[in-house]
């Protein structure tokens, strides 16, 4: 029953919120209390299993409040714009090139692994760019997410460390193995850059309407705050914490959120001499912070409940139940190449240790080799991270992008799937997944 209750629940939220039936936050918050409590679980084992999922997002939830707040702030006071009329120029302002420069920025900038601190410093700097050429927002966050996904497989990132400690098999060694499909799903992102950028600058003539329409949109109510000049005193200060946020995300010297809470405190003092200044600078990002950090601690809730109420382990084991018998080789290779919609049902904690232990003994008793059942799912999940409703990560990114969730995945999801099926295929042929 736990079972078919996981399955049911994750299908349910999933396609009420692509079909705009009911938010986010509702879902998260009442369907899987519903679940819990139809497994027969009481009142006080279902508050456990929500203060245990709170405890994992706080600190995203955190995160995005503040980072949000911080890069509101510096946006309004015109920190990015020298960096927006610099692209502006270098790319000629052509759609193409743009496309192309969001992948090459985001790969770099994801080497260090970390999910949010690559969505905090690449979405908020590109954002403008695109309003100002008229290009979707969907569009850069499928760019940032994909890119993101494809390099997350570095050793130091989450997701090979949870498959390393499943194997027993150094995340180095898992990692090197995979740059060749790495490199592949680079070259499969790079190509749908170049796709979608030409097809934004085909309808390029009417960029200048559309981008002050978003412009518009965009525009913060009531903001009388001026942006500084770069001969500004106060730009070359808002520079320099911003430098100092980034180089303690880089170094790890100080937690993520830690960083945007006291960087937003001296922020506000650097550009506010005033207590009222203060005051309606952040009422001003308020809405934005608020709305998706409650969709993100609304997700914590149905984390905890999925983990334990033992829905994850019952669905990973299920799934291992019904395969057909003698697929036990091929087993890591059909879990691979469904990473991705799995990835959307299953968290990053639930997927490497819940489900990979399963088909790693399943597969190695078949006499497959655990690094090939490792790597297999290392590449449809990660490539897919970037849209799964139970990756709190997300929510930051949709947050900073301004996307709903359900516009994300539509746009997304598709091409996610698509890029992890042929570097899965890629992975094969160079004998990095056997049989």
């Amino acid at each position: 029953m736990i079972t078919a209750l996981g399955f049911g629940l994750m299908f349910l939220i999933v396609t009420l919120i692509l079909l705009r039936r009911i938010s986010p936050l509702v879902a998260f918050v009442t369907l899987p209390v519903i679940a819990s409590a139809l497994a027969g679980f009481g009142l006080g084992e279902i508050g456990k299993f929500i203060t245990e999922g709170l405890k994992a997002v706080a600190p995203t939830a955190t995160l995005f409040i503040f980072a949000i707040l911080y890069f509101g702030v510096m946006r309004e006071r015109g920190l990015f714009a020298p960096l927006v009329n610099f692209l502006l120029r270098s790319t000629g302002g052509r759609p193409l090139a743009v496309a192309v420069v969001t992948v090459a920025v985001t790969a770099v900038t994801h080497l260090d692994g970390i999910g949010a601190a690559t969505f905090l410093l690449v979405i908020p700097a590109l954002l403008p760019l695109y309003l100002r050429l008229g290009m979707k927002r969907e569009m850069l966050l499928c760019l940032v997410v994909l890119s993101a996904g494809v390099m997350n497989m570095v050793p130091w990132g989450g997701t090979t460390a949870r498959a390393s400690a499943v194997t027993g098999i150094d995340a180095s060694l898992l990692w090197i193995s995979l740059i060749p499909v790495q490199a592949v799903g680079l070259a499969l992102v790079m190509a749908l850059a170049v796709f979608l950028g030409l097809r934004a600058q085909r309808s390029f003539h009417g960029h200048g309407v559309v981008a002050g329409h978003e412009a518009a949109q965009t525009a913060e109510p009531g903001d009388e705050s001026p942006q500084l000049s770069p001969m500004s005193w106060r730009y070359w200060a808002n520079l320099a914490l911003t430098l100092v946020i980034l180089v303690c995300l880089f170094t790890g010297a100080f937690p993520l959120f830690a960083c945007f809470m006291v960087g937003l405190g001296v922020a506000l003092v650097l550009n506010y001499p005033s207590l009222a200044e203060q005051n309606q600078a952040v009422l001003r990002h308020a809405s934005d912070a608020m709305q998706m950090a409650l969709v993100m601690l609304a997700a914590g809730i149905l984390l905890g409940v999925l983990s334990g109420a033992g829905m994850s382990d019952g669905m990973a084991h299920w799934m291992i139940n019904v395969l057909p018998e003698g697929s036990a080789n091929w087993l890591h290779v059909i879990i691979g190449a469904f990473g991705v919609p799995l990835g959307m049902l299953f968290s990053p904690d639930a997927y490497y240790f819940a489900l990979l232990p399963v088909i790693r003994d399943v597969a190695v008793a078949a006499g497959v080799d655990p690094a090939s059942v490792a790597n297999a799912m290392l590449i449809g999940e990660n490539t897919g991270f970037g849209i799964s409703p139970v990756v709190p990560s997300v929510y930051l990114a949709i947050g900073l992008a301004g996307v709903e969730l359900y516009k994300h995945i539509r746009y997304t999801a598709l091409w996610a799937w698509g890029i992890s099926l042929v570097m899965l295929a890629a992975a094969v042929l160079f004998g990095v997944v056997t049989i």
